[in-house]
């Protein structure tokens, strides 16, 4: 490995440590949750003072069928085409795009071409791609999706070593945001983290579980009160 393939693999993995990217092609509908950042306005009705203020974040999905999808490494891409307002509109995303939050794949088409341009002069049922329901496409629709959203407000998991505000954010995504939930991993949830996130055996070399408990071990003890710890 050349340094230029040594510092593309760096900046992908650094993706794929805060997302993960899925597995999708030519004929699939996926929705592209794009970051975009929004500079703050100065007020007009003041002239004089200029307060300057952090730009805001927002998420905007994109969902469409992809017709292409080309390129290798850090530089590959995929083309979404979707129909808005009755005219057909496309989008070139980097797969490793970090203004990129989330690719999810909602339906699976079955084609047999790599590049489906041909869609652009078609419309209504002519462009209809029908669904894989083959072994495979049952497969990856059975991938883990994440866990079931537990009651509450989001708690801080950046009290847990080895979790910072990006990884908390990707928890959240599957709906892991207790630490309690992190106290109470299985082998087979900390596997299905593991190989959605791409965390590397993050949890087990790190013992996220062991640091959740002892966490929630001292909260249960600051909850109880001074009278009855005398007794």
């Amino acid at each position: 490995m050349n340094l230029i393939q040594q510092l593309e693999r760096e900046q992908m993995d650094a993706i794929l440590s805060k997302r993960g990217v899925p597995e999708f092609g030519p004929g699939d509908t996926v929705k592209v949750m794009v970051k975009v950042i929004e500079a703050a306005e100065a007020d007009p009705k003041d002239k004089k003072k200029k307060v300057e203020k952090e730009p805001t974040v927002r998420f905007q999905a994109y969902e469409g069928v992809v017709i292409a999808r080309s390129g290798s490494g850090l530089n590959e891409n995929f083309t979404v085409r979707k129909i808005s307002y009755g005219e057909g509109v496309e989008r070139v995303f980097p797969v490793y795009s970090p203004f990129i939050a989330e690719i999810e794949v909602l339906r699976r088409g079955k084609v047999r071409r790599a590049k489906l341009y041909y869609l652009r002069g078609r419309r209504g049922k002519a462009a209809r791609i029908f669904e894989r329901t083959d072994a495979r496409a049952r497969r990856l629709n059975a991938a883990w999706k994440g866990f079931k959203k537990p009651k509450g407000e989001a708690e801080d998991l950046t009290q847990i070593k080895g979790i910072d505000i990006d990884l908390q954010n990707r928890l959240k995504q599957v709906n892991a945001y207790k630490i309690e939930q992190i106290a109470n991993l299985s082998d087979e949830d900390i596997a299905n983290l593991d190989e959605t996130l791409k965390l590397k055996g993050a949890i087990e070399k790190q013992d996220w579980v062991g640091q959740a408990q002892r966490l929630l071990a001292e909260l249960t003890a600051s909850e109880v009160p001074a009278e009855e710890a005398k007794e």
